[in-house]
C-alpha cells in the first residue's frame, strides 16, 4: 500500500477497476460455467467372463468455489483498501462512527468511507448470491483432506436381452411340450459412479448471505451516526459568483 496520498491516488482507480473485473468474471463463472466445479468417475465392472469391456468415463473438477472466491477476494480487498484509505485520508478530522457487527469491531470510519463500503458490499452480495450449491438430490460428504465434497459409489446394473426358450406346458403322452421363445434381460455388468464437487451446501450459502446482510445493516447504522453532526453552513457560493461577475454583471 502506498505511504503518500499522491502515490495512492495513482493506483486507486486501477485497483478498483481490477476488483470490479474480478467480481464480474466470478459472477459469469458461477452462473454460466458452474459445471467446472463438478467432477465424476464412472467405472464399469463386468459380471461375466469374456464379457464386453466398457472403458471408464471421467470428468475432472476444474476448481472449487473456495479457490475461485479466494482469487476474487484478493482483488476486491486490494481495491477496497485503496478506496477506503483514500477516503479516510481525505476525511481526517471529520465526524466518524464505529462499525461493529456482533463481536467484531472493524474500526472507525467517516460517512464517505461507509458509503463506499456499502456500495462495495452490495456488489459482494451480488457475487455471493450466485455461488453454485451442491445437487440436493445426492448425499454428499466433505473430504477435508482433498477440500471438496464427494458421494458414495452409486451402482447401476447393465442388462442385455438374450433369447431363452420358456416351457409353457410340459409334454404329455397326448401333446408335445409347448414352448415360447422370449428375449429376457440378463445382468452382465454394473456401473460404479462417484461424483465430486467443489460447490458449497445451500446452508453454507445462506450463512454467508446472512453475514453480508448483517454487515450491510451495520454499515448503514454507522453511516447514520457519522452523519449525525451539526452542519457547518458555509456562504461561499455567492462569493464565488461575486468574484466571477465583478464589474460585468
Amino acid at each position: 500500500m502506498a505511504n503518500k496520498l499522491h502515490e495512492l491516488l495513482a493506483v486507486e482507480q486501477d485497483r478498483k477497476h481490477k476488483a470490479n473485473q474480478a467480481i464480474g468474471e466470478a459472477i459469469k463463472i458461477f452462473t454460466k460455467q458452474d459445471a467446472a466445479f463438478d467432477g465424476m468417475l464412472k467405472r464399469y465392472v463386468a459380471m461375466e467372463e469374456d464379457s464386453e469391456q466398457i472403458p471408464d468415463e471421467s470428468k475432472e473438477m476444474v476448481s472449487t468455489v473456495k479457490e475461485k472466491l479466494q482469487a476474487t477476494i484478493e482483488a476486491i480487498v486490494t481495491g477496497l483498501d485503496a478506496h477506503l484509505s483514500k477516503e479516510e485520508t481525505n476525511s481526517a478530522g471529520i465526524a466518524k462512527a464505529e462499525l461493529v457487527v456482533d463481536n467484531t469491531n472493524f474500526g472507525t470510519f467517516s460517512a464517505t468511507s461507509l458509503l463506499a463500503l456499502e456500495a462495495q458490499l452490495s456488489k459482494i452480495k451480488e457475487l455471493y448470491q450466485v455461488i453454485p450449491t451442491l445437487d440436493s438430490t445426492r448425499k454428499w460428504t466433505f473430504d477435508a483432506q482433498k477440500g471438496f465434497y464427494k458421494t458414495e459409489e452409486e451402482v447401476k446394473f447393465r442388462s442385455i436381452k438374450r433369447p431363452k426358450v420358456v416351457v409353457k406346458y410340459e409334454a404329455t403322452k397326448e401333446h408335445p411340450a409347448q414352448t415360447e421363445l422370449l428375449y429376457l434381460d440378463f445382468q452382465v455388468g454394473k456401473y460404479e459412479t462417484t461424483y465430486t464437487s467443489g460447490k458449497i451446501t445451500p446452508a453454507q450459502k445462506a450463512t454467508l448471505l446472512k453475514r453480508i446482510e448483517d454487515l450491510l445493516e451495520a454499515v448503514k447504522i454507522a453511516r447514520s451516526k457519522a452523519n449525525n453532526v451539526e452542519v457547518n453552513n458555509l456562504k461561499t457560493g455567492q462569493k464565488i459568483f461575486d468574484f466571477i461577475n465583478n464589474g460585468i454583471f
